[in-house]
């Protein structure tokens, strides 16, 4: 670290107003755009000056603008030997305390240009349970990376970034937002009554999400719920394979794709399952919605999936977020006295079909699986709480100089 750099770290505490720069390079909205704005909007509550680096054709730079934040866009993901000079420009400006990488584009576009400027501390967010493809990107440009969950960080661990550089902040959801669904809307706006069972997973049309199992799963299902209607609400580039497969199954008068949705807690609260059948998962924050909205779960144990309902992650742990660290004592949150959800192992289209079918006949457990599930959500799932754990990411590695 450059004595510049170190200056402005010891210099933190007395600053009035520290700065943020968040870059992002996907053209989508999808979960991780959602907590990145989750995110800045906590930051800018607590004084922070909020600024979005994120690419011209995005949604994220688009919403965010409109939001308020300061936004400064570039083109593709700002790898270009013209974007990059201009990033470099636009960081020189500003001077941000922070530069936090919302995505691995970001680390290998906004990084490169950021190369050797004064920038206190660098933090790469990491979502996916998928192999880093260039660690060395990581080690390079970044000072920590902020791993949605203990298995993440063990990928990240397998594929060369160093303990020190780890830490978990688990993604957070604004509750507010869960409890205005409205379990009617919902149901109406599918055309689905109440006698009906409605089985709802909301992710994107994706291979890791794993909708094809839940496909094959669903013949065995209706054999004893014959008046049951599952709904995919998310986009992607699996959703004609998937239509191809539902046709090839028999099952058009019970699979809905409804695309893209901006009533996703009116969709969990008309929900009798949240079905989650992914088979690679960083984490999940549809998950939290339901936990939080009372909807019984059904999941696999893919990914950091096992850090949100209860079950022990089968790989060892990884250090704890600073966040989790200064805030709670372990003896403070929830025990583990069961698990929160009904779960099978991944790719098991029968296992599926069975946990289905008892958490239909079985609602007394799933009923104190609810209970568990808010408090668990409420006590380390909120936005508040991610917000809160990633500045003590920020302030860790001001306090260690």
């Amino acid at each position: 670290m450059s004595g510049s750099t170190e200056s402005t770290l010891r210099g933190w505490a007395a600053q009035a107003r520290l700065t943020v720069a968040l870059a992002s390079t996907q053209r989508e909205w999808h979960g991780g755009e959602e907590q990145a704005r989750l995110l800045l909007s906590g930051l800018r509550r607590r004084g922070w000056r909020c600024v979005v680096l994120g690419r011209r054709d995005g949604r994220f730079a688009d919403r965010m603008a409109a939001e308020g934040f300061e936004t400064f866009t570039f083109g593709g993901n700002g790898r270009s030997p013209t974007e990059l000079w201009r990033i470099r420009r636009c960081l020189r400006r500003l001077q941000p305390d922070v530069l936090h990488y919302n995505d691995a584009h970001a680390v290998s576009g906004v990084g490169l240009a950021a190369a050797g400027l004064p920038i206190a501390a660098r933090v790469a967010a990491r979502r996916t349970s998928f192999p880093i493809h260039a660690p060395r990107l990581y080690r390079w440009l970044c000072d920590r990376v902020a791993c949605v969950s203990r298995p993440v960080a063990q990928v990240c661990r397998q594929c060369g970034i160093p303990d020190a550089m780890l830490r978990v902040v688990h993604d957070g959801v604004d509750p507010d937002r869960v409890g205005r669904g409205d379990r009617l809307l919902g149901r109406g706006s599918l055309g689905v009554s109440e006698d009906e069972i409605l089985l709802v997973t909301v992710a994107k049309l994706t291979d890791c999400k794993g909708h094809r199992f839940l496909l094959d799963a669903l013949p065995a299902v209706i054999q004893g719920h014959p008046r049951l209607t599952v709904a995919f609400a998310g986009d992607g580039e699996l959703r004609q394979p998937l239509e191809q497969q539902v046709r090839r199954l028999g099952l058009e008068h019970h699979v809905r794709f409804l695309g893209y949705r901006h009533d996703v807690p009116d969709l969990i609260q008309a929900a009798d399952l949240l079905v989650h059948p992914a088979h690679h998962e960083g984490l999940c924050s549809t998950i939290i919605d339901a936990m939080l909205a009372g909807r019984t779960i059904v999941t696999t144990t893919a990914g950091g999936i096992p850090d949100l309902i209860g079950s022990e992650s089968p790989s060892p742990p990884a250090p704890l977020s600073e966040g989790e660290g200064s805030h709670e004592s372990p003896a403070s949150l929830p025990k583990r006295d069961g698990i929160c959800a009904w779960t099978v192992p991944p790719c098991d289209p029968p296992a599926l079909a069975e946990a289905i079918l008892r958490a239909l006949a079985s609602p007394q457990a799933s009923a104190a699986m609810l209970d568990r599930a808010r408090r668990r959500a409420e006590a380390m799932f909120t936005a508040d709480r991610m917000v809160e754990a990633t500045l003590a990411v920020y302030r860790g590695m001001r306090d260690e100089r």
